[in-house]
C-alpha cells in the first residue's frame, strides 16, 4: 500500500513539474516581446538623454562623424548572435540595438536637412 502511495506521489510531482515547464515554455514568447518593448523604450530614453546632454541638443558624435547612439546600437546587437538558446535576451538585444540605430538614422536625416516631401 505504501509503495502505491509513493508511486502516485511521484507521478503527481512529475506531472506538476511537466506542467510548470510547459507553461514557462508557452509564456517565453510573450515574455520576450515584453522584454523587447521595454528594452526599446529604455534605449530611446537613453539615446535622447545622451544626445541632449552630451551632444548639447544635437546628435552626440565621435570625432564629429560617427553617432555614439549608432555605435551603442551596433554593440547592443552583438549578444543576439550568441544567445540563440535565450530568446528573451535575444529579443531585448535586437529591440534595443535596432531602436538605437533607427534613432541615429532619423537624427542624421533631420540634421542633414533632407528636404521634406509633399503629402499625397
Amino acid at each position: 500500500m505504501s509503495s502505491s502511495l509513493l508511486k502516485r506521489a511521484a507521478e503527481t510531482i512529475k506531472r506538476t513539474k511537466d506542467r510548470t515547464i510547459k507553461a514557462a515554455r508557452e509564456n517565453q514568447h510573450t515574455t520576450a516581446l515584453v522584454a523587447g518593448g521595454i528594452a526599446g523604450t529604455g534605449t530611446a530614453v537613453a539615446a535622447a538623454f545622451a544626445d541632449q546632454k552630451m551632444g548639447e541638443g544635437k546628435q552626440w558624435k565621435v570625432a564629429d562623424t560617427v553617432p555614439v547612439v549608432a555605435i551603442a546600437g551596433a554593440a547592443m546587437l552583438v549578444p543576439a548572435f550568441f544567445t540563440r538558446r535565450m530568446p528573451i535576451v535575444q529579443a531585448a538585444s535586437v529591440a534595443a540595438g535596432m531602436t538605437a540605430i533607427n534613432i541615429a538614422a532619423y537624427r542624421y536625416l533631420v540634421e542633414e536637412g533632407i528636404s521634406a516631401g509633399s503629402a499625397s
